[in-house]
């Protein structure tokens, strides 16, 4: 037991569980049709491109766990770099992206239990019958992680195998019935088709950071955390892979009642895997799909409600949240009051926004700025606590970091108008409720998160208007920086944020 009171009793194959599991949620089975909308064929590229933007994400998570085994990881682990404020910022953004989307994953759990119950959503917008099973859903996985981490760990093991069962069958089944015309053409929309397919996929891997969460409840973290997340994200790239890949093949247009190469409409499919089961003369494929996207929804959901409550467990342990929130329940070892009140907030986003594909856009966009800071946090820990023991170390540590908050960049640009300016204006809505935490400011050191955030919001109004998905706002990008040349500008703006991050947070060395 931890000198917390939280107990060490995930292991490897659990703490795998957890990381699959927070991946693999309603993405993989409601996602792709409105991939293919935008991408067609392609969409599969876009989820390789995802994959390994992915991995330079999530391996500086491993260095950074198994050096510094702390709860809360996206926001504890970029705090040791960043500071107070600057970790507050991380934080306040994951926060968001955590509970928010939580109430996503819930969203579509119900929207997939409709296709037995009647009557609980409406197209990807719940009813309020649908709301009620949806609350009553989110309190049913918080009582299960209220009983102890190892319920809750033993929960994600066991949803995560029966998610993938039902899509091993899909894939077997559907590989004899590919159609190799379904390929042609491979890049309908070109490459900016997949871009923005990169966009909506990236919501298919957040949660990969979950393996860092409950890092001082893991065994041997040393080991167990590298191992767990770089495992994570390859099976996660390989099943993504492969049904998107019998997906696209499986498309039988006649029996969808679609035009051939009519990508528009396949992307209106609510049900995909499902629907291209019905429309080659499978009904039970379809019901083996649609099981296995509610125990996925379900498994997703259980696994979030345990990872949320940590963040601001680990917050107001260091005296940056509300004081209660640090309490462990001395019987079960788990975080109540936390587990409590992110689940309150979550209920409240169901309630208040009960469509999926809102609340996804919302999270998704909120999560990407806590990724770059824990890349950033990799070289600036390098060099502040160069005596802490790492048992993974990334290799050549300055290019992968700057590779991997480049990308991150290019994410937050490809989130798309008017999504990437959404997001980075609740990021900076941190400031004003770190106001009333009180802390010293440092205002200084974590000035480049204003200009980081201000300059992706001005270089994508003078983007390239083909990054613009259901815009809400009377304006729209200009269109001064086409492709390629607002991502070589990113990439540009990219490594000069870095330098200047690295350079001025590099200084508070530790004695």
């Amino acid at each position: 037991m931890s000198k917390d009171g939280l107990k060490k009793e995930i292991g490897f194959f659990t703490l795998l569980s957890l990381g699959v599991g927070g991946i693999l949620g309603s993405g993989i089975f409601g996602m792709p049709a409105v991939m293919a909308q935008v991408a067609g064929p392609a969409l599969i590229l876009a989820i390789i491109i995802t994959g390994i933007i992915t991995f330079f994400l999530g391996i500086a998570y491993a260095e950074l766990g198994s050096a510094f085994p702390i709860s809360g990881g996206p926001y504890s682990l970029p705090k040791l770099a960043l500071g107070n404020l600057g970790g507050f910022l991380m934080g306040w953004g994951y926060f968001l992206y955590l509970f928010i989307g939580t109430a996503a994953i819930i969203d579509i759990f119900v929207i997939y239990l409709g296709f037995y119950v009647p009557n609980l959503a409406y197209g990807g917008t719940l009813t309020p019958l649908g709301i009620t099973i949806a609350v009553l859903a989110i309190w049913v996985f918080t009582l299960i992680n209220v009983f102890g981490v190892k319920w809750g760990g033993l929960y994600s093991v066991i949803t995560t195998i029966g998610k993938l069962i039902p899509l091993a069958i899909f894939f077997l089944v559907g590989l004899s019935y590919i159609k190799g015309h379904n390929f042609l053409p491979f890049l309908p929309f070109g490459f900016k088709g997949v871009t923005l397919g990169v966009t909506l996929c990236f919501w298919l891997f957040t949660g990969f950071e979950a393996i860092v969460m409950p890092t001082e409840e893991v065994k041997n973290p040393a080991k167990n955390i590298p191992w767990a997340m770089i495992l994570t994200i390859i099976i996660v790239l390989i099943v993504y892979t492969l049904i998107a890949f019998v997906f696209i093949g499986m498309l039988d247009w006649d029996g969808l009642g679609i035009k051939v190469g009519d990508w528009k409409r396949v992307g209106e499919l609510t049900s995909p895997l499902s629907d291209v089961a019905i429309g080659v003369g499978l009904p039970w494929l379809a019901a083996i799909s649609t099981i296995g996207a509610i125990i996925a929804t379900g498994g997703a959901g259980g696994s979030w409600v345990l990872i949320q409550a940590r963040l601001p467990f680990a917050m107001a342990r260091d005296k940056l949240f509300w004081k209660p929130m640090a309490n462990v329940n001395k019987k079960y070892g788990t975080p109540i009051a936390s587990l409590v009140f992110t689940s309150v907030l979550t209920s409240i986003i169901i309630i208040a926004i009960p469509n999926f594909a809102s609340v996804a856009l919302i999270a998704s966009v909120t999560g990407v700025v806590p990724y770059a800071a824990a890349v950033l946090a990799v070289k600036i820990l390098r060099k502040t606590k160069p005596k802490v023991h790492r048992p993974f170390k990334l290799p050549l540590v300055t290019l992968t970091t700057i590779i991997g908050f480049i990308l991150a960049t290019f994410v937050i640009y490809w989130a798309s108008w008017p999504w990437s300016v959404v997001g980075a204006l609740l990021m900076l809505s941190g400031y004003i409720a770190f106001f009333f935490v009180k802390k010293k400011w440092e205002f200084k050191r974590n000035l480049w998160v204003i200009a980081y955030l201000v300059g992706i919001m001005i270089i994508a109004y003078l983007g390239d208007p083909a990054f613009m998905f259901n815009n809400f706002l009377p304006i729209q990008p200009l269109g001064y920086l086409l492709l390629p040349h607002d991502l070589i500008v990113l990439a540009i703006f990219s490594i000069i944020i870095y330098i200047w991050a690295y350079k001025v947070n590099s200084k508070f060395k530790e004695k």
